[in-house]
């Protein structure tokens, strides 16, 4: 994990491959998706609806649907700190115990990016740790999760 931490304090400082996209994540992965022909829907999955109403949150993205999930993405750049992304730390470790529950099969991967969460190192930690895998939106991180959903999916 430190290794993980230092490499998202690393892009920090060279600029992230979102930062060269208007800062929009969810774009990067949506086109990323799209270019290799791998489909995916976005929202609430069911199980975590039916049991966990309260807990439950909106997902950014869950390959190939929300029936059969096997990879659900969240994203998370941050231009800026705030007192929040400690409770978002919170709630990511909280639908990581609901998708091991409900979805056993689902791979649960983020994207964290941005200098916000270079300021807030423990609650970076926390973010870290609720993924089974961490991404950053270089280009080679980008890569790293192609193979990642490419191999999962058999593609």
């Amino acid at each position: 994990m430190t290794e993980l931490v230092d490499t998202l304090i690393r892009y920090k400082e060279k600029g992230s491959y979102s930062g060269m996209k208007s800062n929009n994540p969810e774009t990067v992965v949506e086109e990323l998706l799209r270019n290799i022909g791998v489909s995916f829907e976005k929202g609430d999955l069911r199980e975590l609806i039916k049991n966990a109403p309260d807990s439950k949150r909106t997902m950014d993205f869950i390959i190939p649907n929300k029936q059969t999930p096997l990879i659900v993405v969240e994203s998370s750049f941050l231009a800026t700190t705030s007192s929040g992304q400690g409770d978002k730390s919170k709630t990511e470790i909280a639908i990581d115990t609901l998708l091991k529950e409900h979805y056993p099969n689902a791979h649960f991967v983020g994207f964290v990016d941005g200098i916000g969460w270079y300021v807030r190192k423990n609650d970076l930690r926390r973010m870290v740790n609720a993924y089974e895998d961490v991404f950053t939106f270089h280009k080679d991180e980008l890569f790293r999760f192609e193979q990642l959903v490419r191999s999962t999916l058999g593609k």
